[in-house]
């Protein structure tokens, strides 16, 4: 089995032609056989290696059909705002709003967008099927998208189970059913 690989090179007229010169290793992309990678990568890795510009070009039906899809949801909101104005004044509404304003936030949102991070890391199995294969990188100073979110789930959950245990007695009046709830909660923080 063969692996392509993705060679730039900046143009060079006095440069030996031999294969093995001809492309320095920085300038190689080694692609797997399995690996799976947007476009919009492929060029970022030859804007990186040539320092040039080269932006992916969309044709204007692309860019019409994302202002209509971007527009209808906007139209959608306003008619969603317009209609659940009482359900908007609840306070369980605004809670659970921030909860999810947190952990958009706490997953990392604004370095996945920088850095242009897939949810995770997909491959190709023996049958061409694309399937997650990391769901946590393992390298050093990075991570998936998906992986942040993970851990801002996690990290919220086990926040609101100590909201929970601390208000347990408001949830049970039973001084047995409050030691049920509380054990409870431990072994659930403890799992987590």
């Amino acid at each position: 089995m063969t692996v392509p690989y993705l060679a730039v090179s900046a143009m060079d007229p006095k440069r030996d032609a031999k294969l093995d010169t001809f492309y320095a290793e920085t300038d190689k992309w080694l692609v797997g056989s399995t690996e799976v990678f947007d476009a919009q990568k492929q060029i970022d890795f030859i804007n990186n290696n040539l320092r040039t510009d080269v932006q992916l070009k969309f044709t204007f039906f692309q860019i019409l059909m994302k202002n209509i899809v971007g527009m209808s949801i906007i139209a959608c909101l306003g008619f969603i705002v317009k209609y659940s104005y009482n359900v908007l004044l609840n306070q369980w509404t605004w809670f659970a709003i921030a909860i999810a304003a947190w952990v958009i936030c706490t997953g990392g949102l604004v370095y996945s967008m920088l850095n242009s991070m897939p949810w995770f890391k997909f491959e190709r199995n023996e049958f061409g099927s694309i399937v997650i294969t990391e769901y946590f990188m393992r390298g050093q100073r990075g991570q998936w998208a998906g992986e942040g979110y993970i851990i801002s789930v996690l990290v919220t959950v086990i926040g609101l189970t100590y909201l929970f245990l601390c208000n347990v007695e408001k949830f049970a009046s039973d001084k047995g059913q409050q030691r049920m709830w509380v054990l409870f909660t431990l072994m659930a923080i403890w799992m987590m």
